[in-house]
């Protein structure tokens, strides 16, 4: 079977793919801008992808209007960020860091 992910599917390309591997792992990645100010934010597309040499790779995407989120445009701008991994006693504190808030204003 073939889905063409671009075309016909891109619509429904996120549920398909995120149904590919479950469970999945989910990074809470944490970045500063820098004025200092604390990113935090959910990444279904996330994992390791290697030891040698080591590849954490995770997804951020860009906003509906093309510019790149918070996290993103972080580590473009300093090189670094933190991969927390979640567990149950947080894991609804880390969904409500998903929301789309103005740049510099901290999710956590």
């Amino acid at each position: 079977m073939e889905l063409n992910l671009e075309k016909e599917y891109a619509d429904r390309a996120y549920p398909i793919l995120a149904s590919l591997v479950t469970p999945r792992p989910i990074a809470f990645v944490t970045t500063i801008n820098e004025d200092g100010q604390v990113n935090a934010a959910p990444f279904s597309f996330f994992n390791l992808m290697g030891a040698n040499p080591p590849i954490c790779a995770f997804a951020p995407g860009d906003r509906d209007d093309n510019t790149p989120k918070d996290t993103a445009r972080n580590i473009r701008s300093l090189h670094e960020f933190v991969v927390n991994l979640v567990d149950e006693n947080i894991a609804e504190a880390m969904n409500q860091c998903a929301a789309t808030l103005p740049f510099g204003e901290s999710e956590l």
